[in-house]
């Protein structure tokens, strides 16, 4: 007898959050180590979207179809919310990284809860209670404590790679919100196969020339391993994971997610030996975490309070 995953409810929810975010968090260094290899970062970028998008379009014959037909004006929906949380988000902060510092960037990356928490307040009309406001503000504190600790500073950032990086959070942010509706009518395969299609064709047009620049027969075996990671682990599998979150969790929550990414870099650095885990390290994990459940519940108690 096999028991079928509820993947509706709410804990899944943040394991396979969890899950993408470690992903997510895992494409960092080897988009470093392959930029050594002469694989620029924008050339990454349209590897995970054409990738992704053969792989979700594959995966869309062998699933379950859609009980309704998906519309011209949908596919309009599907182009919009592919600019905005692919296209938008994936190039300005591959982009604004070569513009900026990494620490900087990272930083930058932990306003995306912030931002999904304002969007929902003014377009959703979710509240802004205050257990939400400091459970955020926890989890800002735990992702700060981990990146300013490293050691490295905020040095070597600039404006403009700053800039870059928040229009890129911001897109992601305002997605993730004015999508909600949309992200909870269609599967996962239908959303995606659609939305990285037209990343695809948007993305090599902009990088093209990045792409045929690229010795492809002097490409270490590492390099292809790493680029196959990025794409099957840190982009297809990611987003199967983090719109499957979306489903059945609110934006502000999802956003807190952002928040988990230095961490698993953390972690992925001690465990190949390049660096350390103390006491910032352990205080950053339970301030994060911590954040996360603050605003869980506060989301929980408002939902009960609701259906009494």
């Amino acid at each position: 007898m096999t028991t079928k995953i509820n993947f509706s409810n709410p804990v899944w929810g943040h394991v396979l959050l969890f899950v993408a975010a470690a992903f997510f968090g895992g494409n960092a260094p080897m988009v470093k180590d392959l930029a050594e290899h002469g694989v620029s970062a924008v050339a990454v970028a349209d590897f995970r979207s054409v990738g992704a998008a053969v792989a979700f379009w594959l995966a869309s014959f062998v699933v379950k179809p859609e009980k309704e037909p998906v519309t011209w004006p949908v596919i309009g929906k599907f182009f919009i919310a592919s600019m905005l949380s692919i296209v938008f988000n994936q190039v300005l902060f591959t982009v604004g990284i070569s513009y900026t510092s990494p620490v900087n960037a990272t930083i930058v990356a932990t306003m995306l809860p912030i931002i999904a928490m304002i969007f929902s307040a003014l377009i959703i009309k979710e509240r802004i209670t205050l257990p939400k406001v400091v459970g955020l503000v926890i989890g800002l504190a735990g992702a700060l404590l981990l990146v300013l600790g490293s050691g490295k500073g905020v040095g070597g950032g600039g404006l403009k790679g700053d800039l870059m990086c928040l229009t890129a959070q911001t897109c992601i942010g305002l997605y993730m919100v004015i999508f909600s509706s949309m992200i909870h009518r269609y599967s996962v395969f239908t959303l995606m196969k659609w939305m990285f299609l037209f990343s695809a064709i948007v993305v090599t047009a902009l990088t093209w020339n990045h792409i045929t620049a690229i010795d492809y027969a002097s490409l270490p075996l590492v390099a292809w391993a790493e680029i196959l990671f990025i794409v099957f682990c840190g982009t297809f599998l990611s987003y199967v994971c983090f719109t499957y979150g979306q489903q059945v969790l609110t934006p502000t929550i999802v956003g807190m997610y952002n928040y988990v990414q230095p961490i698993v870099a953390t972690i992925l650095a001690v465990a190949i030996g390049v660096g350390r885990f103390g006491w910032r390290e352990l205080l950053s994990m339970v301030l994060v975490f911590g954040g996360v459940y603050i605003v869980n519940q506060a989301k929980n108690f408002e939902r009960t309070a609701r259906n009494r």
